[in-house]
């Protein structure tokens, strides 16, 4: 028995390339679903962010605060996400049609109010963030991880330069307390001439005092022009004195008043900058974290069920569809038929009714079994009855034309779209074969209109008009197929009944 098994399966050459195919299908599988998400978080660099500054430059005791515009320049440096510094309208038109995941807006009294932080009114800096959780579930848990790197980041930048004004400030005061220990050391210097030339002044007029006294005395004893001499010279020596001590005075008198001037004006102005530092909890606190997010959620997910039910309602019907396509035959007539199209029309028949079967079931389950709350009934329940649709009819169209290995092909093509349909993460963190497949995979076009009529709202019609489109070339593949077959013959050796009405 097991010799003679081998030897009809060594000699079936079709039938070992299906078990072939067949045994290659897990690896397949994991080659492909793995490898096309084998790194997302080593690629968050390719997850496209607006970035929109309309912060005004500040000045303040000398500095010139641009912080917004410094902000920019660091995380278009950084490779933590790809940011795009754009108008306020291209970020908006973009995080709707899903170009941008996030926008992150600073806005115009950024710096301005990191210049109040040590004031009596301290305000904290202020960042927009703006993200569309309907778009992408995953990727919004994983840009607003980097929205806190970015408020951790300013606060950094924000404490930092404070902390040098504070420096600067205190470096001001030390300065100011040097200069008023100068003008303490002039207004030494200017009492110790003032008191000299007091003493000077006081000699000076004592010498005057002489030497009139001599000129008097000897004026009186007519003693002659040599006596009067000696008595002029010592009138003119205390009157050099007397000025030299004069001299002396007044600029003792300028120094101290020089030197208590300078040290008042330092002081005051150390005191005045002491004066506009602000010490009272508030400002510890706002300076302890200076900077705080402000989070909107354009498309708010209630729950991860409800980001993931795109996807999973996807793959549900093309999984339902491999069964219908296992079950059902969608070839055999069970009467001889005269048209493609009645032929085919017979057997859509059956599959549209199960379409219908599955997308009214699929819709019960989501919107009564477990509660899914959607945009827009109407367009999720189009959706599942076009989804149920094209997929059967590809499955179908697969094995009518191919046979067996169309029956392998519908497995690989679940594969690709399993890992290249932007179901879990977006094409920007998918393998670079992946995210080249997406366009052209039609699971594709049905989560995203999903997406619309669960959390984005907006319209579905590209979906679609994309998803009927392949609806109408494989039906028509089909029908040229039967066409084929008729003309061919095909089925002459089949049991079918003979009826002149087959065809109607």
């Amino acid at each position: 028995m097991f010799k003679s098994e081998w030897q009809h399966l060594w000699h079936d050459h079709g039938m070992m390339i299906v078990l072939v195919a067949i045994a290659l299908i897990p690896a397949l599988y994991c080659w492909l679903y793995l490898s096309s998400m084998w790194n997302t978080y080593g690629k968050l660099a390719d997850i496209p962010v607006a970035l929109v500054n309309h912060d005004q430059r500040q000045r303040d005791h000398g500095y010139e605060l641009a912080i917004g515009r410094q902000l920019v320049k660091n995380l278009k440096q950084s490779d933590a996400l790809d940011y795009h510094e754009v108008s306020r309208q291209t970020a908006e038109r973009g995080l709707k049609t899903g170009r941008y995941y996030m926008i992150v807006t600073i806005p115009r009294d950024f710096s301005a109010h990191a210049t109040t932080l040590l004031s009596a009114h301290p305000q904290q800096l202020t960042i927009d963030y703006r993200i569309s959780s309907g778009r992408n579930f995953i990727v919004s848990k994983m840009t607003t991880g980097a929205a806190a790197k970015i408020e951790s980041k300013v606060a950094a930048q924000v404490t930092k330069l404070y902390t040098q004004q504070l420096l600067t400030i205190l470096a001001g005061v030390k300065h100011g307390l040097q200069t008023a220990s100068a003008g303490d050391t002039q207004l030494a210097k200017g009492a110790g001439q003032l008191q000299t030339g007091e003493q000077q002044t006081l000699v000076g007029e004592q010498q005057l005092s002489d030497g009139l006294s001599q000129l008097d005395n000897h004026a009186a004893a007519n003693l002659g022009m040599r006596p009067f001499s000696q008595g002029l010279g010592q009138l003119a020596s205390g009157a050099v004195k007397l000025q030299t001590g004069t001299q002396f005075g007044l600029q003792g008198a300028s120094r101290l008043q020089l030197g208590s001037q300078t040290a008042a004006a330092k002081l005051a102005a150390s005191g005045q900058r002491l004066n506009a530092v602000q010490t009272r909890t508030q400002n510890a606190t706002v300076i302890a974290n200076p900077v705080q997010t402000k989070l909107t959620d354009e498309a708010p997910v209630p729950n991860n069920g409800t980001g993931m039910a795109p996807f999973a309602i996807a793959i549900g019907l093309f999984v339902g569809g491999i069964a219908v396509g296992t079950m059902f035959d969608a070839v055999t007539p069970y009467r001889r038929p005269r048209s493609s199209v009645t032929w085919w029309s017979s057997k859509c028949s059956v599959v549209g009714l199960v379409s219908g079967l599955q997308a009214g079931l699929l819709y019960g389950v989501l919107r009564g079994g477990i509660g899914l709350k959607v945009q827009s009934n109407g367009d999720l329940f189009s959706l599942l009855l076009l989804g149920s649709l094209m997929f059967l009819t590809i499955i179908f169209g697969l094995q009518i034309w191919l046979g067996g290995f169309g029956t392998w092909l519908v497995t690989i093509i679940l594969v690709l779209q399993l890992s290249a349909s932007a179901g879990l993460y977006p094409v920007q963190l998918t393998s670079s074969f992946a995210s080249r497949l997406t366009p052209y995979l039609p699971m594709t076009y049905l989560i995203d209109g999903l997406r619309h009529a669960i959390s984005l709202g907006g319209g579905i019609g590209t979906d679609l008009i994309v998803m009927a489109s392949i609806l109408v070339v494989v039906n028509l593949l089909i029908i040229f197929k039967f066409y084929l077959k008729i003309h061919q013959r095909q089925f002459d050796d089949w049991e079918v009944v003979e009826d002149a009405e087959s065809d109607k």
